[in-house]
This record gives structure tokens, sequence and C-alpha cells, in this order.
């Protein structure tokens, strides 16, 4: 049996103790970071301040902090991969397509559109 809240348990609190998620958000991650080998907690701390800084940088945006994180992990999983491809010595087609698409001065920047409020 877990001993982490339930998903209604989180979303009660998240509406009428946000500041008390938050300090348990934070304590799990501080547990986490303390049960991982030592020579992993370094890494993991600069990494939890990366996620942070996204966090307060999109603080008036929970989407745009989702993003963002989300971003982070997409390129890291991308340098893994190229990585584990180098050593491997496989090549990489999805890399070289993505490199190429990001390269490309055609391509624009998404409209975003606003839609009035109900």
């Amino acid at each position: 049996m877990s001993d982490f809240p339930t998903f209604d348990e989180l979303l009660t609190l998240a509406k009428e103790n946000p500041e008390k998620l938050e300090a348990y958000r934070q304590e799990q991650v501080e547990k986490l970071i303390n049960e991982a080998p030592e020579n992993s907690q370094r890494r993991l701390r600069g990494l939890q301040f990366q996620i942070d800084a996204q966090r307060k940088i999109h603080q008036d945006s929970p989407m745009g902090s989702c993003m963002s994180i989300s971003k982070m992990m997409h390129e890291s999983f991308a340098e893994m991969r190229s990585w584990l491809n180098q050593i491997t010595g496989v090549n990489d087609p999805l890399r070289t397509e993505a490199d190429t698409l990001m390269q490309d001065d055609r391509l624009e920047a998404a409209k975003v559109l606003s839609f009035p409020a109900r």
C-alpha cells in the first residue's frame, strides 16, 4: 500500500491549501534526491534547480510551465539517444531530420489564437 495521497486528495489540497501542496511536493522531491546514490545527488539537485526556475518563470501559466519542462525532458532524451546512437555506431535518421527541420528558415512561429471567455 502506498503512503502517497490519492489524486482526489491532492486535488482537494490544491484547491483548499496550495501552500501545503507545494510544501508536500518539495518534501517529496527532497526525499527522492536524498534516497538517490550520493554520486547522483548533485546532478539531481541541479536538474531540480532548472525545473524550479522554469516553474518560476511560468508561475502565472501552469501550461507554460508544463510545456517548458516537457521540452527540457524531450531535449534530454534526444541528447541521450544521440549519445547512444554514437557509441553503438547507429545512424539516427530521426535526429538528422529533426536537426534539418529546426534549421529550416521557412518555418514560421505558430500563431496563437485567443478565444473569448464564456
